[in-house]
């Protein structure tokens, strides 16, 4: 069958593209910043610090796919309403759960990363903002509101790295990268409530949220084992490698990672287009239309980084570093897989099809192994990876068909 243009999915892709990458441009000067304004070993500590966050973001994601799956058919602005009230409810009481089981287990664990306890300390308080900030960015998306959701990113970009810039120079360091950030993204959730007046000012009318629950524990399962996936490398080769070679680590990891922000717009887009589409045949054309898109910013990223890796790592850090340049290329190739599979699950959990999606848990522990088998060097370790995310690639295809 003829691949069939979809203009839909096109427009929103555009559109979200567009802020997507002033989006991750904003944070790639961000990294860019901070490798050059910090130690290599500083840096290597900060990226293990988003690491974290980047777990955390598990809570976001999951619950921002599933607000937009949910208001993409919603248009009652009361209930919506309701909705929101609901879940800032909920996420109050548990993000504040987890913010205390974080500084309980940051007790063990900054002594085994070599993190200032108090440093990680407050780096959890990313929880809050990580269950509150997908609450109104998931009803911006799922009403198709993609311009808005992108000037919020923006602002939250924006305003991460100036003040991050201006922390660190006053001698805050790493903590100043890390209140900068919490900052930020408080900020952009603060203005958010702008786009959704139409929705505040509405007459409060009961929702029904139990097919929302219902969603939640699959579609949760399935992006923290995407985002535990994207995230551990860098913790893995943390406790592997000694500071400065995990450091170098980190810069490729990083930069190879912008294939996967680079690219989430495509499937961001490609998500409440296929979800409102009944007919199969239009969703796997979105599908289609979507999957083409993703391989061409792949295949542009992976030219890049294999035929100027030097150049890449030397304009981003400020130096030549050779553990690094060796293995851009194989990091970028593990991260391209990965972003495969990030479109595929979400394309399946966009039409409901989450059967055996629990199997899936089992990829994440074949990539800590092979991780931690294969570590006696970085080029090793990347290879590891590249294998750990083709078996995963292998399992979002012919895992989950309802």
């Amino acid at each position: 069958m003829a691949l069939k243009i979809d203009k839909g999915l096109i427009k929103g892709s555009l559109i979200l593209l567009i802020a997507y990458n002033l989006y991750n441009l904003l944070n790639f000067f961000f990294h860019f910043a901070m490798v050059r304004f910090l130690s290599v070993v500083e840096y290597g500590i900060l990226a293990s610090l988003y690491s974290i966050i980047y777990i955390l973001a598990v809570f976001t994601e999951a619950i921002q796919t599933v607000i937009i799956k949910y208001t993409t058919k919603e248009q009652n602005k009361g209930k919506l309403k309701n909705i929101i009230k609901k879940l800032f409810k909920k996420s109050f009481f548990i993000s504040g759960f987890l913010f205390i089981s974080h500084l309980l287990i940051s007790i063990p664990l900054s002594f085994f990363l070599e993190i200032n306890y108090y440093l990680m300390a407050v780096n959890g308080l990313m929880i809050f903002l990580a269950f509150f900030t997908p609450i109104t960015r998931g009803i911006l998306q799922g009403r198709k509101k993609f311009k808005a959701l992108g000037i919020n990113m923006i602002v939250e970009a924006v305003a991460k790295l100036s003040l991050a810039l201006i922390f660190i120079f006053i001698g805050w360091t790493v903590y100043g990268a890390i209140i900068g950030t919490l900052i930020g993204v408080l900020i952009a959730f603060s203005l958010s409530f702008i786009s959704l007046l139409d929705v505040t000012k509405s007459k409060e009318e009961k929702s029904d949220t139990q097919g929302i629950y219902n969603y939640t524990k699959p579609a949760f399962i399935i992006i923290m084992i995407i985002f535990l996936f994207f995230s551990i490398d860098v913790i893995i080769a943390k406790i592997f490698f000694p500071a400065d070679i995990a450091g170098a680590y980190a810069i490729s990891s990083i930069l190879a990672k912008t294939i996967f922000f680079g690219t989430q717009p495509i499937s961001r887009a490609m998500f409440p287009l296929s979800a409102e589409n009944d007919s199969s045949k239009k969703s796997e054309n979105i599908f289609s239309n979507a999957l083409f898109i993703l391989c061409f910013v792949i295949l542009a990223a992976l030219i890049l980084f294999y035929l100027f890796p030097t150049l890449i790592i030397k304009i981003f850090s400020g130096k030549i570093i050779v553990e690094s340049i060796s293995i851009l290329f194989y990091v970028g190739i593990a991260i391209s897989l990965l972003s495969l599979t990030n479109l595929i699950l979400l394309y399946k959990l966009s039409l409901g099809k989450v059967k055996g999606y629990q199997y899936l848990s089992i990829f994440i522990l074949i990539e800590i192994i092979l991780l931690s088998i294969f570590s006696s060097d970085l080029l090793q370790f990347s290879i590891a990876f590249i294998t750990a995310s083709a078996i995963f690639l292998w399992a979002s295809i012919f895992l989950m068909n309802d």
